[in-house]
């Protein structure tokens, strides 16, 4: 989730996640994304708008396609299906949630997107 400037976050839907993975494919989106809202956490002056978030997210990539991506090193691109359903997964992970919160967040994934992802096993409603 990417923090706003007026206080909301922006969640990726999986499709523009599976659009930008085509459209930059030496880039790692979800790492992409992870550095975006770390660096827009650090940087709340510079928070984009809800208007203005998947511009700087396209921004965001093609530096990151431009500068060459990941390194072969230290990523290696699964075929689009597996990367697909990889990211689909990432998107409805809630190993992250508070324990308190985890029921109402299972639910929560299984009414919004119709499953949820826990220790390593995909649920679907």
């Amino acid at each position: 989730m990417l923090p706003l400037i007026n206080g909301s976050t922006f969640t990726p839907e999986p499709a523009d996640i599976t659009g930008w993975a085509a459209a930059y494919p030496a880039v790692n989106v979800q790492a992409e994304l992870a550095k975006m809202a770390s660096w827009l956490d650090a940087n709340p002056k510079n928070r984009k708008t809800p208007a203005g978030i998947k511009r700087f997210i396209n921004s965001w990539l093609a530096r990151a396609q431009d500068r060459g991506g990941a390194s072969p090193n230290t990523f290696s691109r699964p075929t689009t299906e597996v990367r697909a359903q990889q990211i689909s997964a990432d998107l409805v992970d809630v190993s992250w949630v508070p324990t308190q919160l985890l029921e109402s967040a299972k639910a929560y994934f299984l009414e919004k997107h119709g499953c949820y992802h826990f220790n390593g096993q995909m649920f679907f409603n």
